[in-house]
């Protein structure tokens, strides 16, 4: 098991009780998606999982070791973070972006190099095109594409996702997404990925975590909440991308008879 996550919790000041006992796993290969609605909870969990926020109680193990006993700054370095926006670095170029956590790690010269052009590779950008350019100069679409090789560049055996393809439009949300699945496949990382978007957590997750108010409502493959969805709301967040699915359907029957 790469991650296990039991019973967590996270309380904030003033009593605030962001996340109450949430559990799950992810395996090797697998891709967890947390899904609800804004303040839910999701968020919250993802950052906890890598110490940005500390947990109030509750176990985290990745690869069996409780991430309460590591160093937090080291913990950071064994897992790849992907988030909406890119957080690239401006004033870095993309191979010293990719390359920030290989240099910490202490990776010699021709290392840093030669990962930089493996992944720019797998993420379909041709490194010498791209490995000089600053991030003001690319596309949105080539940025996330950067963001996410520099979460793959240490090698780490779980990447967390952070609504990473929201602020994309459509057509290179759709391609970066297949791209990333494509990578997962690839490499058998474990991923944890955060996003609103039922659709996505659908056609992407090997199982789903429905969270509400803080805690997990339903937690199931694709198929096991479309079968039996627990409750008005999960049933609610189905319906949206079911209801455009039977729309487009019927628009491409209806085509088909012209």
């Amino acid at each position: 098991m790469v991650l296990r996550v039991d019973a967590l919790a996270k309380t904030f000041p003033g009593g605030v009780r962001a996340v109450r006992d949430v559990s799950f796993t992810v395996g090797p290969g697998e891709l967890v998606a947390l899904v609800g609605e804004s303040g839910c909870g999701k968020t919250t969990t993802l950052k906890c999982i890598n110490r940005l926020l500390e947990p109030s109680s509750g176990l985290i193990e990745i690869e069996g070791e409780d991430i309460s006993a590591s160093d937090a700054v080291t913990l950071r370095r064994r897992i790849g973070w992907v988030m909406q926006g890119d957080g690239l670095f401006p004033h870095l170029s993309v191979a010293q972006n990719i390359t920030v956590t290989p240099r910490l790690l202490s990776w010699d010269a021709a290392q840093l190099s030669a990962r930089v052009d493996e992944l720019l590779d797998l993420v379909r950008l041709d490194p010498d095109e791209f490995r000089d350019r600053l991030p003001s100069q690319m596309s949105g679409g080539q940025r996330q594409r950067v963001g996410v090789a520099r979460a793959l560049a240490a090698r780490p055996n779980l990447i967390l996702m952070d609504e990473p393809f929201g602020a994309l439009d459509p057509i290179t949300r759709d391609g970066l997404r297949e791209d990333v699945m494509a990578l997962k496949a690839t490499l058998n990382f474990a991923a944890v990925l955060v996003t609103h978007d039922m659709a996505e957590a659908l056609l992407t997750a090997d199982r789903i975590a429905v969270m509400d108010a803080g805690t997990i409502i339903q937690y199931g493959t694709p198929a096991e909440l479309l079968a039996a969805p627990a409750g008005p709301l999960v049933e609610r967040m189905l319906e949206t991308p079911l209801r455009e699915a039977r729309r487009v359907r019927d628009l491409t029957e209806g085509a088909g008879h012209v």
